[in-house]
C-alpha cells in the first residue's frame, strides 16, 4: 500500500470524502493513489496539508536507487 493510500485509510475517509475535503476530483485522488498521476505541486501541497504530512513524506521514497545518484566525472589535473 502506498503512503497516500495509507494516510487516507488512517484518517478513515473514503476517496470521495478525502477528495471533497482536499478540493480535487475523486478520480484525480484515485489516480494519485495508484501512481497513474502525480498531481501538480499545488495539488500535492493541498493533499499533504489535508493529511497533516509533508509533501516529502507522502510523495517521495526513502530508498535511493542507482538512477538517483549522480557521480561527477573526475577531472584530470596536469602534473607539473
Amino acid at each position: 500500500m502506498n503512503k497516500l493510500l495509507e494516510a487516507r485509510k488512517a484518517k478513515r475517509e473514503s476517496q470521495a470524502q478525502a477528495a471533497n475535503a482536499i478540493g480535487i476530483a475523486q478520480s484525480m485522488l484515485a489516480m494519485m493513489e495508484t501512481g497513474d498521476r502525480n498531481g501538480s505541486d499545488k495539488t500535492k501541497r493541498k493533499v499533504a496539508e489535508h493529511y497533516g504530512k509533508s509533501v516529502g513524506e507522502l510523495f517521495f521514497s526513502d530508498t535511493i536507487t542507482s538512477g538517483d545518484i549522480h557521480i561527477p566525472a573526475q577531472r584530470e589535473e596536469a602534473v607539473k
